[in-house]
Formats: C-alpha cells, sequence, structure tokens
C-alpha cells in the first residue's frame, strides 16, 4: 500500500501517486456541480426547455403535468407550448387546434421574463449540464432568433412603434423599431421573437404564431433614450 492504511484507489489526496487522487476528486466534484445544476434547472422547470431559462412557464399541461407555455384569449381559447418562438411547438398532450373552454374566458396570467439573477443562475446551470450531456434542446440555426420584451408600444392606424429589451443580454439593451398589423397584435410586456428584420410573436386574436417584417428606428439604445412615438 502507497501509504499507512491506505489503498492505491484512496482518493483522499495524501497517500495516492500520479495524480490519480486529484482526478477523481476532479471529477467528483464535476458530477455534483453538474448534479446540482440539473436540480437548480428541475427546480425552476427549466430542465426541459431553452426558453424557460428565460421565461418562467406560466402553467402545467393538465394531461401529464410538464411546466408549459400557455396562452388564452378573450374568448376561452387557449393553448400550450413547450417553446416560445419559431416553429412554436405545441406541448405533444395538446398538440391539436386551440381548444375553446367557452365565451368570455378569464383572465389568465401571460408569461413572463424572470429576474435577471435568477435567469443567470439558470444559463450557467444549463451550461454546466451540458457539460455532463444534459443540455436543453438548442436551436440549430444559423441565425437564431433571440426572446424580446414589449417594453413600450404605440399604435397610430396600422402602425406600431415598439420599444423592446433584450432578455438575456450581458447588458440591458434596447431596441427601436415599427411594423403594421391591422389588429393590436402586441401589447406592453408581451414576449416575442426577433431575427434580423422579422419579429415572430403569438396572435392572440388569431390564436396562431405570426411573422411581420419590421423597420428598425434605433438598434442601440441606451438607458436614456427609451421612448417611442
Amino acid at each position: 500500500m502507497p501509504g499507512h492504511n491506505h489503498y492505491s484507489w484512496c482518493t483522499c489526496g495524501w497517500c495516492v501517486k500520479y495524480g490519480y487522487a486529484r482526478r477523481a476528486v476532479a471529477n467528483a466534484t464535476a458530477y455534483f456541480d453538474s448534479y446540482a445544476a440539473r436540480r437548480l434547472l428541475e427546480r425552476h422547470s427549466a430542465h426541459r426547455s431553452t426558453t424557460a431559462c428565460f421565461v418562467n412557464p406560466n402553467a402545467r399541461c393538465p394531461v401529464c403535468g410538464d411546466p408549459v407555455f400557455y396562452y388564452q384569449n378573450a374568448f376561452g381559447s387557449r393553448v400550450f407550448f413547450d417553446e416560445l418562438g419559431p416553429p412554436w411547438p405545441k406541448h405533444p398532450c395538446t398538440d391539436q387546434k386551440p381548444q375553446n373552454i367557452g365565451s368570455g374566458g378569464a383572465a389568465f396570467e401571460r408569461p413572463i421574463r424572470r429576474a435577471r439573477g435568477l435567469m443567470l443562475e439558470l444559463v450557467e446551470a444549463a451550461q454546466k449540464a451540458a457539460s455532463e450531456g444534459n443540455a436543453v434542446a438548442e436551436s440549430a440555426e444559423a441565425t437564431p432568433w433571440t426572446l424580446m420584451e414589449a417594453s413600450e408600444i404605440h399604435r397610430s392606424g396600422w402602425r406600431n412603434d415598439v420599444l423592446a429589451e433584450f432578455i438575456g443580454a450581458d447588458t440591458k439593451k434596447w431596441i427601436k423599431f415599427s411594423f403594421d398589423s391591422a389588429n393590436e397584435t402586441m401589447k406592453m410586456g408581451d414576449i416575442f421573437n426577433l431575427r434580423d428584420s422579422e419579429i415572430s410573436l403569438f396572435d392572440l386574436i388569431k390564436m396562431k404564431p405570426r411573422t411581420y417584417k419590421i423597420t428598425i428606428i434605433e438598434n442601440n439604445v441606451t438607458a436614456d433614450d427609451r421612448q417611442v412615438g
């Protein structure tokens, strides 16, 4: 034995030579870090959804109980998504046309962004989980969609002037843009997606995802210049 009452596979760090103990301890630490990361993701319902690291799922599937993103309009039609953004994957247990639960449905809590501190913790946890092969799904698109939150909206006729904040950016960043729509399809606090010169959002009137071409007014808006309209 290499030490007093110790074996070659001991991981105490004193009796084992050739770095074996250090490697074993490092591997154990990495394992527990990954385990803690997975538990954190599960505790906040972000273990199976990239979007959920940034936006809080606002419901659970009535069939399987998984966390989902839930939308309902004023007429009671409802739909459940696994992710927010193209291709807007519906939760498989409810992957059908929007269900109607009667006219004049009650107001519901729409998906809202997470607190910045928690968001950063979950993103870090997702990265640790990814190192152990337990990453949540990532988009394979060359130019991915970026999650945004509408901060201010001014509507005149068909024109919508929008100030929106990037969700998950290292520092607070906003963008000003405009787009045309026949109906009021976006409200303050709505979560949507941006890519190049187009946006993707969920239309509560049509109860389906919609894509709009936008005109970018200002791309790097500071905290002191956020007013629109």
